[in-house]
């Protein structure tokens, strides 16, 4: 995806309540027809032989508003009429709508009898033809994403119980990342509310600072001359595999500058030059501050299951996947986290449909989320699934 102008996207004027309905269909299995699934989902998604099979529709009560109490955020629950007691919450990847994982998360997770609630974070864009839009008010910044995650947790928790006359007795949350950043912090900070969670291609923001605004400025000066510097791309963390560079050259087209620029305007918002040139070391303690503020722990108190692509060249196995589990581990929770490293999977699974050598990294995710509910609740609850 590509970002032709950033600006200010206006907010919807915020819902008074939420509003349930019961609707015949949960899924996507009746709007699978072209032209009728959300291009967020479809963003997100690999290719349609990797989609979650559906044989038949699954009705249930449809749940959509805002959350309290900004009332900026947008989300959605679904609650299948066979109901098995679970309820699975999620945060939108990147900065897309509450309905970027119909196809990735939502049908899978229904499937299984679980209900599954879904955020934009409040900093969903908007698209106009080849233009995206993007929220870069404080409103919209990352610093606010996790207290909305936990107002989702409390939402959906409340509407599930309402609905079917009994609360959860299982919560687990799942992400793909920044989506998959908020499950970190969630079972680092709030791990009372879950029960376990399942994390694809998370953004990791180290203790110490920097993370992306230090890896993709050097990523982009890397790549600045006729030819990489392989040397130095590895040395940022970065696949520098000759036979990928078609994949790096997507990348630094259609991410890089994009989601630096993003992240500068959130986290440095007084920094005015070329994203491209940017040095944190230079920058005001303000910067600094604000990445602390945002910094993963490693700290969980609940089982983590960890995926990553090997070709990621926007959320690098080495700088965000590996680091997060040396963190872990360093705090003593190599028990609880668990990585799954894929080989040949980028960071965007729809990357399969024009690259034939990516692996999507869907079906491991949905793998994991398997392998989380046997180690949570045993196998002979897992068997029921």
């Amino acid at each position: 995806m590509i970002f032709r102008a950033l600006g200010v996207r206006l907010f919807e004027r915020p819902a008074p309540a939420p509003t349930a309905v019961e609707v015949p269909d949960l899924t996507t299995f009746s709007s699978r027809d072209p032209g009728r699934l959300p291009w967020e989902a479809l963003a997100v998604a690999p290719p349609e032989r990797f989609w979650t099979p559906l044989t038949s529709p699954i009705p249930g009560t449809l749940v959509e508003g805002f959350l309290p109490p900004d009332d900026r955020a947008r989300f959605l629950l679904r609650v299948p009429k066979t109901w098995n007691n679970r309820l699975v919450v999620s945060a939108s990847p990147g900065l897309l709508s509450e309905k970027a994982y119909d196809l990735y998360w939502s049908d899978f997770i229904l499937s299984k009898g679980c209900a599954f609630a879904c955020t934009d974070k409040g900093v969903r864009m908007a698209a106009d033809g080849d233009t995206f839009y993007v929220p870069l008010s404080a409103e919209a910044g990352i610093r606010r994403w996790l207290e909305r995650m936990t107002a989702l947790l409390a939402v959906a928790s409340e509407q599930t119980a309402k609905i079917a006359g009994r609360k959860p007795s299982k919560t687990y949350a799942v992400g793909v990342s920044n989506g998959g950043y908020l499950v970190r912090r969630l079972l680092e900070t709030s791990p009372e509310l879950v029960d376990g969670g399942v994390e694809v291609s998370g953004v990791f923001w180290p203790p110490q600072g920097g993370g992306l605004l230090e890896q993709l400025p050097k990523a982009l000066a890397a790549t600045s001359g006729a030819q990489p510097d392989r040397l130095a791309l590895q040395a940022a963390g970065f696949p520098a595999d000759p036979d990928w560079d078609a994949v790096l050259a997507a990348y630094r087209s259609a991410y890089w500058l994009n989601t630096l620029a993003i992240f500068i305007g959130d986290l440095d918002p007084s920094f005015s030059g070329d994203p491209a040139s940017y040095d944190l070391a230079s920058r005001p303690a303000e910067a600094r501050d604000a990445l602390a503020s945002i910094a993963n722990t490693g700290d969980i108190a609940k089982p983590l299951h960890s995926l990553s692509g090997g070709r990621d060249a926007l959320i690098t196995t080495t700088c965000h996947a590996k680091a997060y589990a040396d963190l872990a581990a360093s705090k003593g929770k190599a028990g609880l986290h668990e990585l799954t490293i894929v080989p040949d999977a980028t960071h965007s699974d729809g990357d399969a449909a024009v690259f034939p050598a990516v692996t999507p990294l869907m079906p491991h995710g949905h793998a994991a989320f398997e392998r989380l509910i046997a180690k949570v609740e045993g196998e002979a609850l897992y068997a029921r699934l």
